[in-house]
């Protein structure tokens, strides 16, 4: 299928790795023009560095969205390197404090805030800066990368599964706020995703339940029967970044305020 998405432009927050960097490539093939970011200079110009390199086009900022003076700074060198963005993919995002399952009772107050900062605050200070362009074109799409675990809430990670649900909820009342405009807001929700930030994760969870280091052998039983998924294999990045480009693309014109669940059948 053609998603029709030559000429237009794609940012993809934290798009130095993982699911970022996934859907930057994917959105790049299929004939959009990205722009990677990343805090890190080196990792964030060698995806774009690749992309050009595989004909595809894109540009690369840098910058820590969680600082609002930062914030400005890479939409203002957005808006040098390629004008306007038509395609805003909300995927930077994470846990402040890392993944460790402290508990409902272990996380700080800072840690709490600034989870929620990183996550909601950032996404909605650049949907303020960058959509009213997309609203004067009369076309644009915004995409917010989510996760599962605000939906099933496991007994961890409490802090970050208040903000997802929170950019959740943000998706469907800004999709109600563009009405008539053009532009459509959806939320990608995703599983268990196999990224380099995951896999320590995964690979705990395997030696926990007797089936050892090396997982992968043992893919489907860890997936059916450990993390109850119906699809028999963990989620790759590439899994996401195919539906972010369909809701990118003219086909999903009739789609908006939507939270689609990428998580296998769990």
């Amino acid at each position: 299928m053609d998603l029709q998405l030559a000429g237009r432009t794609a940012l993809v927050t934290g798009s130095s790795s993982g699911i970022g960097e996934a859907t930057a490539r994917f959105l790049a093939r299929e004939g959009a023009q990205v722009v990677v970011h990343g805090r890190d200079a080196a990792r964030t110009n060698a995806v774009a560095d690749e992309i050009r390199a595989s004909g595809g086009k894109a540009a690369a900022v840098t910058g820590d969205l969680i600082e609002q003076a930062e914030l400005e700074q890479v939409v203002a060198k957005i808006e040098q390197a390629v004008g306007g963005v038509d395609i805003l993919v909300n995927n930077a995002g994470g846990r402040v404090g890392g993944w460790s399952r402290t508990g409902w009772h272990g996380v700080s107050r800072e840690n709490w805030l600034a989870t929620y900062k990183l996550n909601v605050v950032a996404t909605a200070m650049l949907i303020d800066r960058l959509v009213p362009g997309m609203k004067t074109r009369g076309w644009g799409r915004t995409i917010q990368i989510s996760s599962c675990v605000a939906i099933q809430q496991p007994p961890h990670f409490a802090d970050y599964q208040a903000a997802k649900a929170a950019e959740m909820n943000m998706s469907r009342s800004l999709a109600h706020a563009l009405s008539g405009s053009g532009v459509t807001s959806n939320c990608v929700s995703a599983g268990i995703i196999l990224t380099p930030g995951s896999e320590n994760e995964i690979a705990g969870i395997a030696r926990e339940v007797g089936i050892g280091e090396d997982w992968r052998p043992h893919e489907a039983k860890l997936a059916l029967e450990i993390l109850r998924q119906s699809v028999g294999r963990i989620g790759r990045p590439d899994d996401i970044a195919a539906a972010v480009a369909f809701l990118a693309s003219p086909h999903a014109d009739f789609i908006t305020g939507v939270n689609l669940l990428v998580e296998g059948g769990m």
